[in-house]
Formats: C-alpha cells, sequence, structure tokens
C-alpha cells in the first residue's frame, strides 16, 4: 500500500503528513508507530495495549487493518471492544498455568459463564472474587478489610467498564460518533481507576 495511502487511513491528510514526531499528541504518535507497524511487511506482531490513546475512529481502523493482517499478532488488551473484534484464540491464566481456548472473546466469555453455572453451589460459594490471582495473608484485620474494600471496588470498577463497552458497540453499530466520544472519555476515567486500584490492592498483598 502507498504511504499516502497507509497515513490517510490512519487520520493523517493534507499538510499533516508533514509534521515532525516531536510536535504530534500521543494518540498521533500512536497512529504513526501502528502505520509504521503495517507497513513494515513483518510476518509476527506483538502489540501491547495498542489502543491506549486512541479514539473510537482510530480503534476501528485498527481492527480493519489486523482483519486483513496475512502474517500472526500477539495482542494484550484490556479493550473488550477490540480483542472482540480481532482475536480467534484467546490464552488465560487458571491454576497458575497458561491455558488456550480456540475461539473468540465472545465465545470464551459464554463457554466461562457456561463453566460458572455448572459449579456446585458449595464451590461457587467459596469462589474467590474476580480480581483476587493469589491467597491473600493479611497482616492485620484492618489490612484485611482494606484488600476487601478494594476487591469489591475492582469488580465494581470491572463491571463499569463492561457495561461501557456493551453501549460503545451498540453505538459504533448506529455510527453514533458523538456519542462514542462521551464513552470513551468515560472509559479512560474507569481504566485509570482500575489502574491505581489494582496497584493499591497488589501493593497491600
Amino acid at each position: 500500500m502507498e504511504l499516502r495511502s497507509v497515513l490517510g487511513c490512519f487520520l493523517f491528510s493534507g499538510e499533516e503528513v508533514f509534521k515532525k514526531i516531536k510536535v504530534l499528541s500521543g494518540g498521533e504518535k500512536s497512529r504513526v508507530a501502528l502505520a509504521k507497524v503495517l507497513i513494515s511487511e513483518a510476518n509476527f506482531l506483538l502489540l501491547d495495549e495498542p489502543t491506549n490513546h486512541l479514539d473510537m475512529q482510530s480503534v476501528n481502523i485498527l481492527i480493519q487493518a489486523l482483519q486483513q493482517y496475512e502474517g500472526t499478532y500477539v495482542v494484550v488488551s484490556h479493550d473488550r471492544y477490540f480483542v472482540s473484534n480481532i482475536a480467534n484464540k484467546i490464552w488465560y491464566i487458571e491454576d497458575h498455568e497458561i491455558k488456550e481456548y480456540p475461539g473468540s472473546f465472545d465465545e470464551y466469555e459464554t463457554w466461562m459463564a457456561s463453566r460458572e453455572s455448572a459449579k456446585p453451589a458449595a464451590i461457587k460459594s467459596t469462589a474467590k472474587p474476580k480480581a483476587e490471582l493469589a491467597p491473600v495473608e493479611a497482616k492485620s484485620p484492618n489490612q484485611a478489610k482494606l484488600v476487601e474494600k478494594l476487591e469489591a471496588e475492582i469488580i465494581e470498577i470491572e463491571n463499569n467498564i463492561s457495561a461501557i463497552e456493551l453501549q460503545m458497540v451498540e453505538l459504533a453499530n448506529q455510527a453514533d460518533y458523538a456519542g462514542l466520544k462521551a464513552l470513551e472519555t468515560s472509559m479512560a476515567i474507569e481504566k485509570e481507576k482500575l489502574v491505581a486500584t489494582t496497584a493499591s490492592w497488589e501493593a497491600l498483598i
């Protein structure tokens, strides 16, 4: 693909294509980096949170580019909308092991939900919170209460993110870009909360 066409796909047009990298915003630099990746002709891509700093239109451009990519790529991302549209194999951690689910993210979530619903009631009642990755041995009762409080906050934030993602999918299907812009702001706020709260939880355990 011609270089100007690639830049156009990532929303650079006219005189913008002659800007120096140092004057670009964080989002523009991310789009340039992704454009460089796509024209590198690499047969393997490793993308770590590639949708950070991208607006919804840029995310959709990246999704289309990856859907047409003929090589192999591994993506690490908390963006469920993005992962739902590009992944055909999921790696997840269970029992301290990396396991594989050979399907899309939506299929994986449905499968996980069916596994959870099939568990006996006694097992469900003792299930650890989603955010807990390892046993917590609190040093004091106050610390234990704080750990529980943070775990509840993490679960609430993750639920908020899931709800926003569902709304974003609906608005994307309706081409409601004004509504998507507002949701992007809410999503960014929730993700910042998740990072900060998770860091506090990790420090305690």
